[in-house]
């Protein structure tokens, strides 16, 4: 056993809408949101940059808030989102990222929503 995790750099693809300085690969993301969170769960990123977090959470079903104050990066994570909308990109994105292929190879709707959740955040909740 290692504490290390070996995983590819970010690929060509996944730069397709921009270079952000500190871009992690979606395999990374990917991998911590399927350890850490269950799907429908919310994924905050205060620093979302050009939105890989959402982009990882959206392909694994799971809901994806993020808050960026650079204009520019703002734009680009707009447009990451709207390109995944489709829903080829979207399978071919899934496809391409090895854990997610194996997840799903070994539970039957792991990552699938099903139905919308409908519920408030509990920080909203009325007192």
């Amino acid at each position: 056993m290692t504490d290390v995790w070996r995983l590819p750099a970010i690929a060509p693809w996944e730069k397709k809408c921009t270079k952000h300085p500190t871009q992690k690969p979606l395999g990374l993301l990917s991998r911590i949101i399927m350890a850490s969170t269950k799907p429908g769960a919310w994924i905050l990123d205060p620093f979302a940059g050009s939105s890989t977090t959402g982009i990882a959470a959206s392909l694994l079903g799971r809901r994806f808030l993020g808050i960026e104050q650079d204009e520019t990066f703002a734009k680009i994570s707009k447009a990451r989102r709207e390109e995944i909308e489709d829903i080829k990109t979207f399978a071919t994105y899934k496809r391409k990222i090895p854990d997610i292929v194996k997840a799903e190879d070994t539970q039957t709707d792991c990552f699938m929503c099903h139905e919308e959740i409908e519920e408030r955040l509990p920080f909203l909740e009325d007192e």
